[in-house]
This record gives C-alpha cells, structure tokens and sequence, in this order.
C-alpha cells in the first residue's frame, strides 16, 4: 500500500483500474486490488480469523465504552482498533480452535489517571448490584468530580450492559438496576473513572464476578 500527497490527477476515493484510492486520518493512501486465493486456509489462518470474531463479538456491542476508554491512546489507530488489537494479544484463552475472551484480562480503558481505591461490587438487593469505593482517596490526579463508569457481562448469554457516568468519585458507591431475568446469573464487573473534563481516564479495574439476587 502505497501513501502520497497528490495523485497524477490529485487525490481519490474508490476503484480506478486495479487501484483502490482511499483517505484515513487525514492521509491519503493507494493500494491495488486484493488477489483472489484458490488455496484453503490453513489452521494457522483460521485460528487467527476465530480470535479476532472472538473479540470482535466481545467489543463491538460495548464500542461506545471501548471508543471512551481508549481515546486517549496515541498511535495510528483507532481507539477501536487500538482495543482489539489489545485484547489479541492478551485476553485470548484456550486452544485451538476452542478460543475464548480471559475475562479478567479484559481492559476497557487505559490511561494516567488514577483508578477508583478499594473498589467493590456486591448484590444485596434484588436484581442490583452495588459498586462502592473509597471516596476519600485521592491520590494523584484524582478528584472529586471524576466520573464513574461500569461494565457488567453475563457470559452464557453473551449480555452487556454498560453504566456510563454514573456517579462522581466522590458519591462512593451507586447502584446498578439488571433486568429480573439476571436473578440468580453470575455477572462480571469492572469498574473505570474519568475526568469531568473528559481528557484523563484510568485503568480499568476488573472486580470479578458477582451472582446476582
């Protein structure tokens, strides 16, 4: 794939011939038309396209967390793409082919600002799950005015939700309402903080699984 400035007849998009013009961030590549394979691929090749639909199934219905959480990455690409290339190389159990998503090496933002302290999540009433924190900790760039998000995966069924901005560092807890077909599932949580300006963001903290009442 080629990169250029200015085309014979300046920049393009699209099929010209054999050549496909494109522009991504603001840079304008070329590159020739893919060859059709009449070779089956080989294990080593299915095993990589089974990763990558593993974690793309995993991300795609939580891109909206997954954009928020990495957009502080710097780099060619996407805050998206920046993510599942992430969880290739870390959060993939299990061999071939029976690939599965390490929850726990599952990361849904990444960044400089300090995580919540002694963070928790427990259900001590009907289908909610209570996050609590230690408000009074503010070390480093925290303050009290950061914002408080969640992730919570119900695995068999592959069910997501996510709790943007729920509550300010300082509230030190907040309750997350589940649908009652949750009583009695096992969920995993994790737990992310960002800055009320929106340019900082932490690491997010996985806090394990919980059953839900």
């Amino acid at each position: 794939m080629g990169k250029y400035e200015k085309g014979i007849l300046g920049p393009f998009n699209g099929k010209v011939g054999t050549v496909i013009g494109s522009q991504w961030k603001g840079i304008t590549y070329m590159r020739s038309l893919p060859r059709k394979s009449n070779k089956a691929a080989t294990q080593k090749q299915l095993d990589v396209q089974n990763k990558f639909l593993q974690v793309i199934n995993f991300l795609k219905p939580i891109s909206g967390l997954i954009v928020d959480g990495y957009q502080n990455i710097k780099g060619s690409l996407t805050p998206f793409n920046y993510a599942v290339s992430y969880h290739l190389k870390n959060a993939i159990s299990g061999v071939s082919p029976n690939f599965t998503i390490n929850l726990n090496k599952v990361v849904i933002s990444r960044g400089e600002l300090n995580g919540l302290t002694d963070a928790t999540v427990a259900s001590d009433a009907a289908n909610t799950l209570h996050f609590s924190w230690d408000a009074l900790s503010l070390m480093g760039l925290a303050k009290t005015d950061d914002k408080v998000s969640a992730l919570i995966f119900e695995e068999t069924s592959g069910s997501g939700f996510t709790f943007q901005e729920s509550a300010l560092r300082s509230a030190g807890e907040f309750l997350a309402a589940l649908p009652a077909s949750f009583s009695g599932q096992t969920v995993n949580c994790w737990i992310t903080v960002k800055s009320n300006d929106n340019k900082l963001i932490s690491t997010s903290a996985y806090l394990g699984q919980v059953v839900v009442q």
